[in-house]
């Protein structure tokens, strides 16, 4: 079943590779390069699931996990974590900030795909 996604993510190389993965899947793909713009986007587009990379410029990722969890129009969004970070710590961090789960970005194609099937 295809989606609409959307990805928040600063970094130009893994933007166009998650894109590509997620598009070859037949998901429609919605970046969003500044985080700061993540909610209003998310309420604009209205996804099926959002991608988040942590580590941003602007706002930590966690952060911008607990606002689209917090808010009424965008907490039934589903979200995964996708971080270059891979402790237990970080783990717990992210799905404590409201994440419905964490992958790495060192992850396989098949586990990202397999994670936004998931939703």
């Amino acid at each position: 079943m295809s989606k609409l996604i959307m990805l928040i993510e600063d970094t130009a190389l893994h933007r166009k590779l998650f894109t590509i993965w997620l598009q070859m899947d037949g998901h429609t793909v919605h970046v969003v390069a500044d985080e700061r713009l993540a909610h209003t986007e998310a309420v604009t587009v209205r996804p099926d699931l959002i991608i988040a990379d942590i580590r941003l410029p602007h706002m930590d990722g966690k952060d911008v996990i607990r606002t689209l969890k917090s808010r009424d129009d965008t907490r039934h969004i589903p979200v995964v974590a996708l971080t270059v970070l891979n402790s237990r710590e970080d783990q717990e961090a992210c799905l404590a900030a409201g994440a419905d789960t964490f992958l790495n970005k060192d992850t396989r194609r098949t586990d990202l795909l397999d994670a936004v099937r998931r939703f």
